[in-house]
C-alpha cells in the first residue's frame, strides 16, 4: 500500500513538474468575432452630392453579442451566442457597407469641405429567430432617411424589413445576417444614387 501510495505521489509529481495533467482537461472556448464578409472596392461614384453617412440602433443593438430567440419556447427571452459575436457594433458594420457602396471606403477620413446631404441610418431589428429546435430565420429592419445639411429638410426616405431562412445554429445566424445587411445596404445607398441620377 505505502509502494502504491509512493507511485502515485512520484507521477502527480512528474506531471505537475511538466505543466501536464493525469486527468483530462476541457478544450478552451474559442471566441470567434464576426463581420459581414468582404468588402469589394467599388470605383467612386461620379456626380453624387457630398454625403454624410450616419448609422445608429436600438439600445439593444448597441454592442457587439448575436441575438436570438426561441420563439417556440419563450418568444419575449433575448438570448445570445457565447462563443460568436460582431466585430464591431451591427450598425456600424452597416454604416461600413453603406459606404463602400457610394465609393466613400468604410471610414470616414475626411470631412468633404461643404457635406450637401446627410444619410441617416437606424436599426431597429437584427437577429436570428427559432420556429422549432430545426428551424430558424434571420430579420433586420431598418430605415434611413436623406437630409439636406443646410435645410434639415427629408429628401427621400426607405424602410426595410427583410427576413430569411437560416441554419438552426451561430454561422447560420451569421451568414443569414450578412447576407440581410449587404441588401440592406445596396436600398439604402440607392437614395443617394437615385438623388444623383445615377445607378448604384
Amino acid at each position: 500500500m505505502a509502494k502504491t501510495l509512493r507511485f502515485f505521489a512520484l507521477m502527480l509529481a512528474v506531471t505537475g513538474f511538466a505543466g501536464g495533467s493525469l486527468f483530462p482537461t476541457r478544450a478552451p472556448e474559442i471566441l470567434t468575432d464576426h463581420d459581414f464578409g468582404p468588402l469589394h472596392t467599388h470605383p467612386p461614384i461620379a456626380n453624387i452630392a457630398p454625403v454624410i453617412v450616419h448609422a445608429r440602433s436600438v439600445a439593444w443593438l448597441s454592442g457587439t453579442t448575436i441575438h436570438y430567440r426561441l420563439l417556440y419556447q419563450d418568444p419575449t427571452a433575448v438570448h445570445v451566442y457565447a462563443q460568436n459575436r460582431w466585430i464591431a457594433p451591427p450598425a456600424s458594420l452597416l454604416k461600413a457597407r453603406v459606404r463602400w457602396r457610394l465609393g466613400m471606403g468604410p471610414t470616414l477620413g475626411a470631412r468633404p469641405s461643404a457635406p450637401i446631404e446627410r444619410l441617416v441610418i437606424v436599426l431597429s431589428r437584427f437577429d436570428q429567430d427559432f420556429t422549432a429546435p430545426h428551424r430558424a430565420f434571420v430579420r433586420l429592419e431598418a430605415t434611413a432617411r436623406l437630409y439636406d445639411v443646410a435645410t434639415t429638410r427629408v429628401l427621400a426616405q426607405k424602410t426595410v424589413d427583410l427576413k430569411a431562412r437560416c441554419a438552426p445554429d451561430a454561422r447560420g445566424a451569421v451568414i443569414g445576417l450578412s447576407d440581410l445587411a449587404r441588401k440592406a445596404s445596396r436600398a439604402f445607398a440607392h437614395l443617394v444614387t437615385r438623388r444623383a441620377g445615377v445607378k448604384g
